[in-house]
């Protein structure tokens, strides 16, 4: 009996240790765009033309040289372990949303081809109007750091490795031919589906200052950096107008979530 309780004594106390080396934290706050993430491009977007010839209208809505992705807002949740007093590994997820800025190109298509002129050289205005769907990002993603301690204050560097589930922003371009007829342009599935999740390997660095509120809590400020790259490719389709474009296009995702979180670590009194 003895040695029994001796057993389940020292398991006991093993569980007490690992659970004393657990912290959980939650995160919240901006999300900002950098690179050729938040970069404007409007000439991708327009129809391919032989060399001299000027392009008639956009073929699409392409990110490859710019993302225009606005000031947006960023969800952490991260489990930590510390393998030591100085080294630890986390499981992590962020979520992040952007806004596109479509105006660019929206101010492009009203001062170039807004204006038409018909078969009796009169003329006319077809108005357009460009539509997109945010970005929207769910990050997996493991890390390995270490911290530094300074009275009550600490400071940790990460590295990060792990996967970008971002989806397609899906869009529509909308011309007005008439007060009752209207013609989009938009992502069509015609030799295959449009695309819908971009799943990519992506990676970063994150620093984070902490504060120790009491032995369980801390309250923390942090910059994470995170990247990857989304190729892909789809028709658009100008529907009933016999006109469709092959796109071949990529998302260069950059982003800094800069959070204000709080932990609470399952040791101490």
């Amino acid at each position: 009996m003895f040695i029994i309780l001796s057993i389940l004594s020292a398991e006991a106390f093993s569980q007490q240790k690992f659970f004393e080396k657990i912290e959980l934290g939650f995160s919240g706050g901006l999300a900002l765009p950098v690179g050729h993430f938040k970069e404007i491009s409007i000439v991708p977007s327009l129809e391919p033309v032989p060399p001299g010839s000027s392009p008639e209208r956009f073929q699409g809505f392409l990110k490859n040289e710019g993302g225009q992705a606005e000031l947006g807002y960023s969800l952490g949740l991260n489990l930590t372990y510390h393998l030591t007093p100085s080294v630890f590994i986390s499981l992590n997820y962020l979520n992040t949303q952007h806004s596109i800025d479509t105006h660019p190109q929206q101010t492009f298509y009203d001062a170039n081809f807004k204006s038409e002129i018909d078969l009796n050289e009169l003329p006319f205005e077809v108005p357009g109007r460009l539509e997109s769907d945010p970005y929207r990002a769910n990050l997996f993603y493991i890390g390995i750091g270490y911290r530094v301690p300074i009275h009550r204050l600490e400071v940790r560097f990460t590295g990060l490795v792990g996967m970008n589930n971002l989806e397609f922003p899906f869009y529509s371009w909308t011309y007005q031919i008439s007060e009752t007829t209207a013609i989009p342009l938009r992502p069509f599935p015609v030799d295959g589906p449009v695309p819908t999740s971009l799943r990519e390997f992506a990676y970063g660095l994150e620093t984070k200052v902490a504060y120790s509120l009491s032995k369980k809590f801390n309250m923390n400020l942090s910059a994470t950096y995170l990247r990857s790259d989304h190729p892909y490719d789809y028709w658009t389709s100008l529907q009933a107008a016999s006109i469709g474009y092959k796109i071949q296009d990529e998302i260069q995702y950059r982003n800094i979530a800069v959070q204000f979180g709080i932990s609470y670590r399952f040791g101490g009194e």
